[in-house]
């Protein structure tokens, strides 16, 4: 069977069983995951096709690899949910789950696919991940571009799907306060905020600002400076509480 075929009828099956008996909320945010998962896997192509140095280095099946690690990364996103509730990332590691299931089917069972949908939800990629270390040296390089390419897109679709009058929306309550000391130290250090340590909501803008710390192609770059992902996300912290000073440090460190 097709691989890409089989791929795309697994997101699917998930989503229609996944969606059966939920309430509303659950069933949107698996509208979300199902739109969201194709559009990575039209990003993570587009920026690919725009790499022409890795596009011409990739083999017909490793450019097919990409494509499949991003149809199916977030496959654990259908089953995180519980007792009608959403489980949090600490208590469900989707990339995780996601590489269980797929380790047990023949088509997706390859180590560069399940190395990069492994890594795609984590701080930063883990070398140490036996997924890689136990591949050859030309594997290695294809593995380290198919996961960089992943979050790159990742990343992406997420920047272009959002916006930030919805970013404040996913707090539970807006709080106009300047950025945290957590936030600024991060910021100093060029480090991705996590979204679950952030105190209020220009803690949360500035951490989805700061995704891009870890882009690594510049076909990515070239997009996310094309809707102005970082000047508008800037004045959005500024209008919930962002200081003179805060803005200055956002524009210092917040560059692609």
């Amino acid at each position: 069977m097709n691989r890409i075929y089989l791929a795309t009828k697994m997101i699917g099956d998930a989503y229609a069983k996944q969606i059966v008996g939920q309430n509303e909320d659950i069933i949107a945010w698996h509208v979300h995951k199902l739109k969201h998962s194709f559009g990575v896997a039209h990003d993570i192509m587009d920026i690919l096709y725009g790499e022409k140095e890795i596009y011409n280095f990739l083999t017909k099946e490793e450019k097919e690899n990409v494509e499949l690690s991003a149809i199916l990364h977030d496959l654990g996103r259908f089953y995180q949910h519980k007792d009608g509730r959403h489980l949090s990332n600490s208590e469900f590691d989707h990339g995780d789950f996601c590489v269980e299931l797929l380790k047990s089917i023949p088509e997706f069972n390859n180590p560069i696919i399940l190395f990069a949908i492994q890594e795609h939800n984590k701080i930063a990629i883990r070398y140490d991940n036996p997924y890689y270390t136990n591949l050859s040296e030309h594997d290695k390089k294809v593995a380290d571009i198919t996961a960089k390419l992943l979050r790159d897109a990742d990343k992406l679709e997420n920047i272009k799907q959002f916006t930030f009058e919805e970013y404040p929306k996913l707090t539970y309550k807006i709080v106009k306060e300047p950025m945290s000391d957590y936030v600024r130290k991060c910021l100093e250090n060029c480090e991705q905020v996590s979204n679950q340590i952030t105190k209020n909501t220009v803690d949360r803008i500035v951490g989805f600002l700061t995704w891009i710390f870890d882009v690594n192609y510049e076909t990515t770059k070239k997009q996310i400076r094309d809707v102005h992902y970082i000047e508008n996300g800037i004045i959005e912290a500024k209008n919930y509480g962002a200081t003179d000073e805060d803005c200055e440090i956002l524009k210092k460190y917040l560059k692609v």
